[in-house]
């Protein structure tokens, strides 16, 4: 019967033990996806500025080009 019972209480540590890892695999997964995102998010807002900062650059030398052409 003792040694049922410790195999018992064994396997139930063991698999408390395995819950707990798993549960903090998925908080750093999330914390990785968030982050990723989050990380993701930046890179676009920072494309999205270079992109406009070309727009604006090639406006502003079409702007000079006209401007610099005889009447």
């Amino acid at each position: 019967g003792e040694v049922v019972e410790g195999a018992a209480e064994a396997t139930g540590e063991a698999v408390d033990a395995g819950m707990d890892a798993t549960g903090a695999a998925m908080d750093a997964t999330g914390e990785a996806v968030e982050g990723a995102v989050e990380a993701t998010g930046e890179a676009v807002d920072a494309a999205g500025e270079a992109v406009e900062g070309a727009v604006n650059d090639a406006a502003a030398a079409v702007e000079e080009a006209t401007d610099d052409q005889p009447q």
